[in-house]
């Protein structure tokens, strides 16, 4: 394996890494690095070759992570710590259209289960359909894609949220130091047609980042991202700013091991929604 190919792999591992603590807002968001897919990232991901076998196209991932969290509640600043336990099962297709178009299909189920705040316990669901258009070598990838999404309470077994997200996007990514450094940025807008109501919102996201092969199987991965939401049901607009600090080791061809941080300042007009949290996981994927 190539070093350019070794860095798109473990990209997708540090997305998912993504889904540490205050990256998510409790059983309603979730941040997808500037809305990339890491199987289709021209630059950063694999791109399925339209001759390419079934097999090529197929991804299957089974994640584990222990996460720690100041802020469980995600009110105030560093005031509800907790551990949580996240398993998350990630299935793909990726078709090349032609040699500027591709489809992917991606379904993800994760369980969210926490040592103290048992209420906020979930577990939830989404698929998402993603058609790239990438113009040629070295350009930004332009994007549009669907993502319907649902979480249920694990407590009285309620749904807490569900909602369609309609994006259009853009990414760009750049190997560099001979393939063993990676920059990447994007924008994406997202609308959000929630149940109930109060989650409907426009968001605007803007993400830069960089990854570094740090060792033949140890990569690591620096990204901030921006977040800006407006509630169109009510008065409420939030703006976000996220770090996050990855570390990737690679154990052999199918397992992957991570270890994580990250910082999360989110300033509300609605009080209660302004909060701070810092979070630290450790997770093994598997490959399928």
């Amino acid at each position: 394996m190539d070093n350019t190919r070794m860095m798109r792999r473990y990209l997708f591992i540090a997305i998912v890494a993504l889904g540490i603590p205050g990256v998510r807002t409790f059983a309603a968001e979730s941040l997808n690095s500037s809305g990339q897919n890491a199987a289709q990232i021209a630059d950063l991901g694999e791109i399925v070759e339209a001759d390419s076998s079934w097999k090529d196209r197929i991804r299957a991932n089974l994640t584990i992570r222990g996460e720690y969290t100041s802020n469980a509640e995600l009110r105030g600043n560093h005031s509800s710590s907790d551990l949580l336990l996240i398993p998350t099962l990630d299935l793909g297709f990726s078709q090349a259209l032609n040699t500027k178009l591709s489809l992917d299909l991606a379904a993800k189920v994760e369980l969210g289960l926490y040592a103290d705040h048992d209420e906020r316990e979930f577990i939830g669901y989404s698929f998402k359909s993603t058609l790239d258009f990438h113009p040629r070598e070295g350009l930004p990838r332009l994007y549009v894609s669907v993502e319907p999404y649902r979480y249920d309470g694990l407590d009285v077994g309620d749904m807490i949220t569900q909602a369609v997200g309609l994006s259009a996007g853009t990414s760009w990514g750049r190997a560099f130091n001979n393939g063993h450094s990676l920059f990447f940025t994007g924008y994406s807008f997202t609308h959000y047609v929630a149940d109930p109501d109060v989650d409907t919102r426009n968001a605007h996201q803007l993400t830069a980042g960089v990854t570094q092969q740090i060792l033949p199987n140890l990569t690591g991965q620096l990204v901030y991202a921006w977040q800006y939401s407006d509630f169109t049901s009510f008065d409420r607009r939030d703006s976000k700013h996220i770090f996050g600090l990855n570390f990737i080791y690679q154990i052999n061809q199918k397992w992957f091991s991570t270890l994580s941080g990250s910082w999360v300042d989110n300033d509300s007009d609605a009080p209660a929604a302004s909060y701070q949290s810092a979070g630290a996981a450790l997770g093994v994927t598997y490959q399928f």
